[in-house]
């Protein structure tokens, strides 16, 4: 592996260790050395605030945005009947305040309720939408062309309503992407224009920041979902108990399937039942020299019940009779499995 250190490398750092003069340039020496070794960016970890999601859980929400990315692309094409494609650029994790200190002092960005606690606590998610995109959308869908202003202004009453309404339909559309993992019920809150007054998230709470690049007609833009980790742990907490019970309800399918299936090759399988009046023992010499006409004394009475054995063990004991001219038995007694008969 080329992350291994050299064997010189450890000499080196182990004889500045014992001698208690270790060099600050070591390190740096080593850290080049990786970059060099790998040829790829090696970022710093801050041991002190570890991340608090593992690369599968953020490739899942890759996968899951990449299709939002999709359907929100023919969504918006279709409301403003214009071109508009959506592609996802990134996820990572980070800290609040890197996502706020980031914004411009005036922006687009819708305030979403997941509705994923059972409480009635509010699972916050932010919506930051450039605001050229903002009011390219609102031109089109006014009539216009669909271009953005020339010169930078706040959102009117009017404008707000009418992104309000464009904004609720991008969020409720986020349902039908998480509906084949959780169900969950987005709605869209409120809408700010102003970075500086978002509350509700703590600036050193972790969050993972979804960056979608969004084009329409001719306008580019971008749309950030900032998701905290406190919504997003709930969410994949979850995702994991409604999977462990579909495996469980799929067990449980599975397993009276397997039932079904075996009682029906069971009901499906011939059975010889043989009647037999009774035993005898006879000598080999008597079973040769038997004629027509000669009687065999079964040790038994008259009145006895015959014994019905199901292939070769004995299940009941029944009557001798007759049914439409043919010999019949009538099952009288259930008998135990080895056993003495059990009267039913």
């Amino acid at each position: 592996m080329p992350e291994i250190l050299s064997q010189s490398q450890i000499d080196s750092l182990l004889n500045s260790l014992i001698s208690g003069a270790a060099e600050e340039a070591a390190p740096e020496e080593v850290v080049q050395s990786l970059v060099s070794d790998t040829g790829k960016k090696i970022k710093n970890y801050d041991f002190r605030s570890p991340k608090l999601f593992t690369r599968e859980q953020l490739k899942l929400l890759f996968s899951i945005y990449e299709n939002y990315a999709r359907l929100l692309s023919s969504h918006i094409t279709g409301v403003l009947q214009t071109y508009a494609h959506l592609e996802i650029v990134e996820i990572e994790e980070q800290h609040y305040y890197e996502f706020s200190n980031a914004l411009p002092d005036s922006v687009l960005i819708g305030l979403i309720d997941f509705d994923v606690n059972d409480g009635d606590d509010e699972d916050l998610v932010i919506m930051d939408l450039s605001k050229d995109i903002g009011y390219a959308s609102i031109d089109r869908l006014l009539g216009g062309s669909g271009l953005p202003l020339s010169e930078d202004r706040e959102f009117t009453e009017i404008e707000l309503g009418i992104l309000e309404y464009f904004l609720k339909s991008i969020v409720t559309l986020m349902k039908n992407v998480w509906l084949d993992y959780l169900e969950i019920a987005p709605r869209l809150t409120k809408i700010e224009t102003n970075s500086r007054i978002l509350q509700g998230i703590g600036p050193d709470e972790n969050v993972v920041i979804v960056v979608m690049n969004i084009l329409i007609n001719e306008t580019p833009g971008k749309i950030n979902i900032c998701i905290p980790a406190v919504t997003l742990d709930v969410l994949f907490k979850k995702k994991s108990a409604q999977t462990k019970r579909n495996l469980r309800k799929t067990d449980q399918l599975t397993e009276a399937q397997r039932k079904e299936d075996i009682l029906k090759a069971i009901n499906e399988t011939d059975l010889v039942l043989r009647g037999v009046l009774g035993k005898v023992e006879l000598l080999s010499h008597e079973l040769i020299n038997l004629e027509v006409g000669d009687i065999i004394k079964l040790y038994k009475p008259a009145n006895a019940l015959v014994d019905l054995y199901v292939e070769e063990t004995p299940w009941f004991k029944g009557e001798m009779g007759s049914l439409k001219k043919n010999r019949a038995i009538a099952i009288k007694e259930t008998m135990k499995r080895g056993s003495d008969p059990a009267n039913v």
